[in-house]
């Protein structure tokens, strides 16, 4: 125990005099996680850029470009006189989206029959062009009932019996974890894990390689008299710490600061808490492929979003090639992205990260033993140089 305290305040000490770290363990997280999810904390997209290319022009159509405009997300810029127009302006990019009305829209829809309506949008921002397509096409089928239900009931059908003609089948939908469907509840977790692991990543493997570059390994053998142990968690438990305030960062100021309210806060930290000691000791063995923390440096910015993007974080694994499935499970990554999502939006019971916790302690004593074995090599190697 006080072999391991002393390697434990050794490393805090260089930790916290350490301008590097303190640079890459506390201000980076402040700065990345508020200014990058800052994007995002208005949930979905406001006043997106449409027009309407409006043929029909009746009472019923100029209703329709009212109700459209008075939805947060859409915003009528322009009105064209053809689609040829409207595609122009899609091209120059004063618009996302148009809306075509022909000139039998009214009508059709007084009579109670279908009428076609054609949407042209930009879909090479997908999370633009999806909330716009949805928002119109909710506004067209309150539209269609609203008129088709006035049809109806002007011919002798009672209100509800035209109401059950409009809505024969009535949806009833449970959304899980992210009810509002929004964008923030979607990406926020995942930048604030892809800057957790990053940042964690990066620390452990600046000190570890700062130690071979600066040939101390010696010393650190010395204080704790060959023994191992020690000198792994000593090293490792003030990275864990860093570890649980970038998780209180993210759960006190930035998830409120996104209207991300919904956190199993003891769960997410009994968690963050396992998973900071797999991913710290997973970089304390990528650690060893580096001589300089500049090395380091320089390898780690290609390992961040290859990394994540298989995953399973936005695309399923069961769905991704044969040998990225095999990739994807060599990394840490996999066995925690999802549940730090599914407990950052909701109170659930931990009981149902079992499956994930059983998986990280198998990873964290792979790691363990791995290092162990190297250090081990290491400290051989060492004795053999010196007596050399």
């Amino acid at each position: 125990m006080k072999l391991f305290k002393q390697i434990l305040l050794r490393e805090f000490k260089r930790f916290f005099t350490s301008k590097d770290l303190i640079l890459i363990c506390i201000i980076a997280p402040i700065v990345y996680s508020f200014g990058i999810t800052y994007i995002y904390h208005k949930q979905n997209p406001r006043d997106i850029k449409i027009a309407l290319v409006n043929q029909d022009n009746s009472a019923i159509s100029r209703q329709f470009g009212r109700m459209i405009d008075s939805t947060p997300e859409l915003n009528i810029v322009d009105y064209f006189p053809s689609t040829y127009a409207a595609y122009n302006a899609i091209f120059t990019n004063k618009i996302d989206l148009f809306y075509f009305i022909p000139s039998d829209f009214s009508t059709n829809l007084k009579r109670a029959k279908s009428t076609f309506a054609f949407i042209g949008a930009n879909a090479s921002n997908f999370m633009v062009s999806s909330t716009a397509i949805k928002t119109i096409v909710m506004t067209s089928q309150f539209l269609a009932a609203q008129v088709s239900a006035s049809f109806l009931i002007k011919n002798g059908i009672s209100k509800n019996s035209a109401m059950q003609m409009i809505q024969p089948i009535k949806g009833n939908f449970k959304w899980m974890f992210n009810p509002t469907k929004t964008y923030a509840n979607f990406f926020v977790p995942f930048v604030l894990f892809a800057i957790f692991q990053q940042i964690l990543i990066v620390a452990v493997c600046h000190t570890m390689s700062l130690e071979t570059q600066e040939k101390t390994w010696k010393d650190l053998y010395k204080i704790t008299n060959n023994k191992i142990m020690p000198i792994l968690f000593g090293k490792a438990i003030p990275y864990v710490c860093a570890a649980l305030f970038m998780v209180l960062l993210f759960i006190f100021f930035v998830f409120p600061f996104n209207s991300i309210f919904q956190t199993s806060i003891i769960n997410l930290l009994l968690l963050s808490l396992i998973y900071s000691f797999v991913i710290v000791f997973f970089a304390m063995l990528i650690s060893h492929l580096f001589k300089s923390p500049v090395v380091s440096l320089c390898a780690l910015t290609f390992y961040s979003m290859p990394v994540l993007l298989i995953s399973g974080f936005a695309w399923p694994i069961y769905m991704l090639p044969s040998y990225l499935k095999i990739a994807a499970y060599i990394f840490p990554s996999t066995y925690f992205i999802n549940i730090f999502r599914i407990y950052s939006l909701n109170t659930i019971w931990i009981g149902y990260a079992t499956y994930c916790v059983l998986n990280l302690t198998v990873f964290f004593l792979i790691c363990l033993i791995l290092n162990f074995v190297i250090f081990k090599f290491k400290i051989a190697y060492t004795k053999k140089t010196d007596r050399l």
